[in-house]
């Protein structure tokens, strides 16, 4: 029989445990539904976690060092110092771009641009004193050369293979120059079916601050150095192409690699309007809709070799250092505002980002993001999330709690591994946030539900378990000829009178709420040791013997070895031991006469003293087949009596307090209609 109500039991768990599967399946599946919507309208939610998962690999990228190509010629703090602020007069700048051109690199690089005239140059200048002071100034003694710093710089630039900066403004409300010579690049587009033209996302400058028409006229190439950081300041990305005017112009970067490979013809490939990629002679560079290419950072402990330009006008510098390289001109000096805020840190000189840029467009080594991505992470959001939904509807908390770090550790990973190997990067920070709270939610839910479960599975064995400590001491009531009403009375006795007693701070230490309950639960099982008594004792009518009361008495000391054995079989439980203390005490008496220890006073347990009086309280108003049932004054002139011998006096005080309510509970649940009608006379004749 007890294999078979185990089963049922477990058929029972398991039965009850499908709804809750299905709930938990279907709760993660509108959660990974709900994740997978706002990725679809918000990809971009995670930007900021993107951000820095972009930057984290950057900075670990392996073997990402610079090219030993480039070069870049420092307008550093070592060089204002030695040759004066910037800006410098044009024959200076002039002097150093000699020296750089003559020292035969492959190509030089301006992140400069001399958008005004020099005000330096000796005409301006002399013209300019002669009318302050009112004199006439005669210049004409001057080598033609010599009377204007920028003529001096145009015939510098048309001797070499220099590039141009310029920039494009955006804002309609900021001037440009008047004036400008840029140098556009031809261009197709491509799509798979051909060339053509077409409309993209490049966008579009409405101004240009450029460099003087005397300068730009003597070379054959210019591009931008505009830059374009993200929502949160960082340059991730540059602008390899802006319209202006209807034509495409390059940037700085790229102007510098087409003049090198002696190209100024690109081609343009498409996907319906948005921009793919850019090529140019056998060379692909993939860039966003906006043509903007990743700018993939070296090493933060590699940098490209710097040159002080002090140390090329001291004739310091062997020509070694820059023939066949390429050069980029710039500044690194902070009081210049070049400094830009990179994932390498936030002081990055502007010249090195497009040294940079050159280097990943020479060696073909870029990182970029695949049109491919989003698509790929809205499926990882729904596998992940139904897979996850499956796991924690079927398997325990830790084991999703492990399968989860195993999905985010494999997921980091593989990321790792494409950004480091392909230079693809593709954004997890979504589908991880979105597996980790589809966890958190469907383990919350689950630890509710079987928090409820657990709830009222509690209940149903807190009543098993009422009902069997009734059963049993239902039997033993019904061996002993009484009735199940002296159980239910006695345990509503002995809380009313704990609950009386708990207000006596003496006894407020014990009492307390759990162990009322304990007591509530336990009174039933005082007479349990009656089971062991012969029924010819038990059940005799008339007046026991001396040798049968004591074998009567033994009832007490089988009821705590009943209980202990109990205790021993299942652990300690609260109500048990305080259930073998009133079977075995509850007939100890205050003055020491009782059995079966004759413990005395405080020495006697609060729960059998509890339980003593109740007892006899109920004995008394009962009708026995060896006495009749005492009126209710009566019992309590009997229990009075007993104050300080056979009840605690402290007890018996509480008792006079509320004495009417054991009546009226005695009447409630009278075991006949003569002893209900008795109590209730007796109420009526005191009102």
């Amino acid at each position: 029989m007890k294999q078979a109500s185990n089963k049922n039991q477990t058929y029972s768990a398991v039965t009850r445990s499908k709804p809750e599967r299905r709930r938990i399946l279907i709760w993660g599946i509108l959660f990974t539904l709900c994740f997978a919507v706002i990725f679809a309208f918000k990809p971009n939610l995670m930007q900021r976690l993107d951000y820095l998962e972009y930057d984290f690999l950057l900075t670990k990228f392996p073997n990402n060092n610079t090219s030993k190509k480039l070069v870049i010629v420092d307008l550093d703090e070592k060089s204002l110092n030695r040759y004066g602020q910037w800006p410098w007069p044009r024959y200076r700048v002039a002097g150093l771009l000699n020296r750089v051109s003559a020292m035969q690199p492959d190509v030089i690089g301006l992140d400069i641009v001399f958008a005004e005239p020099d005000r330096t140059s000796a005409g301006p200048l002399l013209k300019e004193l002669g009318d302050v002071y009112k004199i006439r100034i005669d210049v004409h003694g001057l080598p033609g050369n010599l009377r204007d710093n920028d003529q001096i710089l145009a015939e510098t630039i048309a001797g070499g293979p220099f590039v141009l900066g310029h920039i494009f403004q955006f804002n309609k409300m900021k001037k440009g120059s008047d004036q400008c010579i840029l140098h556009p690049v031809k261009f197709s587009y491509i799509h798979k079916e051909g060339y053509q033209k077409g409309n993209t996302e490049i966008p579009v400058g409405t101004g240009v601050l450029c460099n003087l028409p005397i300068l730009s006229e003597k070379t054959s190439a210019s591009g931008f150095f505009n830059f374009s950081p993200d929502s949160d300041g960082v340059l991730r990305r540059l602008p390899m192409l802006i319209q202006y005017h209807g034509e495409v112009y390059p940037s700085l970067s790229l102007a510098t690699v087409l003049k090198l490979k002696k190209e100024n013809h690109i081609i343009l490939k498409k996907d319906g309007n948005v921009l793919q990629s850019i090529h140019y002679r056998g060379n692909a560079v993939s860039v966003d809709r906006y043509g903007q290419m990743m700018i993939k950072f070296r090493s933060p402990k590699n940098k490209y070799e710097y040159i002080s330009a002090a140390d090329i006008l001291d004739n310091k510098v062997s020509p070694e250092k820059l023939r066949g390289r390429i050069v980029f001109v710039g500044t690194s000096a902070v009081g210049l505002k070049e400094l830009l805020n990179t994932p390498l840190g936030p002081v990055f000189p502007g010249v090195e980002v497009h040294a940079t840029a050159v280097d990943n467009l020479l060696n073909g080594d870029f990182i970029s993001i695949p049109g491919w991505s989003n698509g790929f992470v809205l499926l990882l959001l729904i596998v992940s999330g139904l897979a996850m939904s499956l796991l924690i509807s079927n398997q325990k908390a830790a084991t999703g709690f492990v399968v989860m770090l195993l999905f985010v550790g494999g997921l980091w990973l593989t990321t790792q591994q494409v950004f480091f190997r392909m230079g693809f990067f593709v954004a997890t920070a979504f589908p991880i946030t979105a597996v980790i709270c589809n966890y958190m939610l469907l383990t919350a839910l689950k630890y509710r539900l079987e928090e409820k479960n657990n709830l009222a599975h509690m209940q149903e064995l807190l009543l098993t378990q009422d009902i069997t400590i009734d059963s049993l001491a239902n039997l033993t009531e019904h061996r002993n000829q009484e009735t199940g009403g002296h159980i239910k009375r006695t345990r509503m006795y002995v809380r009313l009178l704990a609950e009386q007693m708990k207000r006596r701070d003496k006894y407020k230490a014990f009492l307390s709420d759990e162990n009322i309950d304990m007591l509530d639960k336990s009174a039933p099982l005082h007479d349990i040791g009656k089971v062991g008594i012969p029924d010819k004792i038990l059940l005799k009518p008339g007046k026991l013997t001396e040798e049968e009361f004591e074998i009567i008495k033994t009832h007490t000391t089988n009821g705590r070895n009943l209980i202990r054995s109990s205790v021993r079989q299942f652990g300690k439980i609260s109500f048990l031991n305080i259930a073998e203390e009133i079977a075995y005490t509850h007939h100890e008496k205050w003055d020491g006469s009782g059995y079966p220890q004759g413990l005395k006073g405080e020495v006697i347990p609060i729960s059998g003293r509890l339980m003593a009086l109740a007892d006899v309280y109920d004995a008394l108003i009962s009708k026995r087949v060896y006495k009749a049932s005492y009126q209710h004054d009566e019992a309590v002139d009997i229990i009075v009596n007993g104050k300080g011998t056979h009840f605690d006096p402290d007890m018996v005080v509480a008792f006079l307090e509320i004495h009417e309510q054991f009546r009226n509970i005695a009447r409630k649940h009278a075991d006949t209609e003569e002893e209900e009608d008795s109590l209730a006379r007796e109420t009526n004749q005191k009102i």
